[in-house]
């Protein structure tokens, strides 16, 4: 049997994103083990969410928003659905939750990992068997196309590609290469104790959680083995990922790309 670990960091805390991935149709011959890494008990995000949905309109992505945060899950809601729940110091978010569930787990257990937030909309319950077959990629990644030209140009990249760790498939062969372990040393924000959500500049040193990653794949040439399942920023036939939270909030830099990619995903889905 071959062994998939699903890892998601628990901070909004959606029931429908907990039920849609408990649902998934796993090929077979594989085995599904899915987890919570938790940096707040969610009983925090009920009020958070309730206002939030007070302020929400109703075109296409407030709608998202509001499925997605139409109830938030207990403890035990989650843990019915067959996650492991585990609350850890919120020390980093993305990777750190990931590092967290690592110093508990051997990650040579599992053939391959999803590493998720739980602020992302899943739209199938065929990700899995759309996914595990798949052998050319060392990562897979929800979605390309973020606007990183310049950097592209700076670092010599053969070609351009988006690491978040919002919703990204690894292998054990990658997991090798890193050493079993992110680097997360390009990251000085700590938030251990806070328990509240902050704003897009609060957080702004975790999208550092990826820097040395990405430096990796770079220096060792490994670009072509990271594949997107989108060309578009945050949208995929599998996964809307939410940003800060949220499906409708995004940056003027990315708006005009998303809503193509939002066009592409309802397109899909009405054939």
């Amino acid at each position: 049997m071959k062994r998939l670990a699903v890892v998601a960091s628990g901070w909004h805390f959606p029931l429908h994103f907990f039920q849609k991935l408990a649902e998934q149709k796993a090929p077979e011959g594989w085995v599904v083990d899915m987890f919570c890494v938790s940096h707040r008990d969610p009983s925090f995000g009920v009020e958070e969410k309730q206002k939030l949905l007070a302020t929400l309109g109703y075109d296409r992505r407030a709608l998202y928003d509001r499925l997605l945060y139409s109830r938030i899950a207990t403890v035990k809601e989650i843990e019915s659905l067959g996650w492991k729940y585990m609350l850890e110091p919120n020390h980093i978010g993305d990777m750190g939750n990931v590092n967290q569930w690592l110093e508990k787990y051997d990650y040579r257990d599992y053939d391959k990992f999803l590493f998720t937030h739980d602020d992302n909309f899943i739209l199938t319950d065929e990700v899995f068997l759309d996914v595990l077959p798949q052998t050319d990629w060392l990562v897979l990644t929800n979605s390309d196309g973020h606007a990183r030209g310049l950097k592209r140009t700076l670092l010599g990249m053969k070609k351009e590609f988006s690491i978040r760790g919002s919703f990204e498939f690894f292998t054990k062969e990658m997991m090798d290469i890193i050493g079993g372990k992110f680097d997360l040393s390009a990251v000085t924000l700590t938030r251990e104790g806070q328990t509240d959500s902050t704003s897009f500049l609060g957080l702004s040193d975790w999208n550092n959680t990826t820097t040395a990653f990405f430096d990796l794949i770079v220096r060792q040439k490994l670009e072509d083995r990271v594949k997107p399942l989108s060309k578009y920023y945050r949208m995929s036939i599998y996964c809307l990922e939410g940003e800060r939270g949220l499906i409708h909030m995004t940056e003027p830099l990315n708006t005009q790309e998303e809503e193509r990619g939002l066009d592409a995903v309802e397109r899909h889905y009405r054939t």
